[in-house]
């Protein structure tokens, strides 16, 4: 009902009721002056009851009009709360269906792009493999072929002049210098086309219900247990925080544990490489936390840290800051696809030659169905 219906309502009746004790007022003395028969007092006040019924009459049907129009306004303005209650409501079911397709459209586009660059290069793969172990193979051979004949060199050594014989050590140490250049860069290649056939592979499995803080403790240790030697040299400190009490949520137990060991261990080689350059307490740090309907594990690191301009790429397929010999760039960019396919988010926040944190959110409720997996 609006202000100025209520407030001309209210006015109308305290003047209905100030009209009908005024009446009183004056039916009283009317009667006063039958009894005294005051002649000039009784027209009076018969003609003043007669205007003021008047007034009365039409203050009364004035009422009956405003108390309509407010009626009608206010069942009117019910109708229309009702109505913006469901638009509301409609556009918020709209909202979340454009959000859940936006959803599905991007999973469908990297799903697609991963598909498409797995039809191109799957057949690359088996042709570049073949030749490159031809080279390592033979490039090993050579090398045992060039110790063969350093012997027979020895051998000859007597009756071989001083120069020559010289040269032809020269000759063979480098030629043995570069058969190893070639099996370790062969070697390296083979590792980086082999990267790329894991990423590219197709694996369908089933989520199952797991304890996500036990997952993350669990490859804690294995972390822990494979740098046990370089930890205990550095005095690197490891600590993790976990959940008070369990969480299931639905994951590949396999895929998210490949995800956790990626980051973990880049961590390990940036507090290394910082020990290198200077003496400071190194520490690894883990924590999770149940934050809303989802899950979120900090995983931080006082190491070397990222540099800003490349913080944005850690994440491509093949981009490492490591020498060649020590990584083939794939292990964030498979720790992204791997969280991807859980529906959850994973960030990183970085400070040159202070630290490093990745955060990975999980949703809690997860659907539990048939869903593509990508293998380090």
């Amino acid at each position: 009902m609006a202000d100025f219906n209520v407030k001309e309502i209210q006015q109308l009746k305290l003047k209905i009721q100030v009209g009908e004790k005024v009446g009183i007022g004056a039916a009283v003395l009317t009667g006063v002056a039958l009894y005294y028969d005051w002649d000039t007092w009784i027209g009076l006040l018969i003609a003043f009851l007669i205007v003021l019924l008047i007034v009365m009459s039409r203050w009364k049907k004035k009422l009956r009009q405003k108390e309509y129009l407010a009626k009608v306004v206010e069942e009117r303005t019910i109708e229309l709360r009702v109505q913006r209650d469901q638009v509301l409501k409609e556009s918020e079911k709209l909202s979340n269906t454009l959000d859940a397709l936006a959803e599905a459209q991007d999973e469908l586009v990297r799903s697609e792009r991963l598909a498409t660059v797995g039809q191109l290069t799957k057949g690359l793969v088996d042709r570049i493999l073949n030749p490159l172990n031809y080279i390592n193979n033979f490039a090993g051979l050579s090398v045992e072929l060039v110790d063969d004949l350093r012997k027979d060199l020895t051998d000859e050594k007597a009756v071989m002049s001083r120069e020559a014989y010289e040269d032809s050590l020269e000759i063979m140490e480098m030629l043995q210098n570069n058969l190893q250049k070639i099996t370790e860069h062969g070697a390296n290649t083979v590792r980086i086309v082999k990267a790329m056939e894991e990423l590219l592979k197709d694996h369908r499995s089933s989520f199952t219900q797991a304890d996500i803080s036990n997952l993350c403790k669990v490859n804690l240790d294995v972390v822990a247990k494979l740098f046990e030697k370089e930890i205990g040299d550095n005095d690197i400190k490891i600590d993790f925080q976990g959940l008070a009490l369990p969480i299931m949520i639905d994951m590949h137990i396999e895929q998210m544990s490949k995800a956790l060991l990626n980051i973990y261990k880049n961590a390990v080689y940036a507090l290394l490489k910082r020990r290198e350059k200077e003496a400071y307490a190194p520490e690894l740090s883990v924590r999770v936390r149940r934050e809303g309907y989802s899950i979120v594990i900090y995983i931080t690191d006082n190491g070397i840290g990222i540099e800003e301009n490349i913080q944005s790429r850690i994440f491509e397929p093949f981009f490492t800051t490591k020498p060649t010999a020590e990584a083939a760039g794939t292990g964030l960019y498979l720790s992204r696809e791997i969280v991807l396919n859980h529906r959850g988010t994973i960030e990183v926040k970085s400070e040159k030659g202070k630290k490093t944190e990745f955060t990975i959110t999980i949703p809690i409720n997860q659907r539990v169905e048939i869903k593509k997996e990508i293998d380090e």
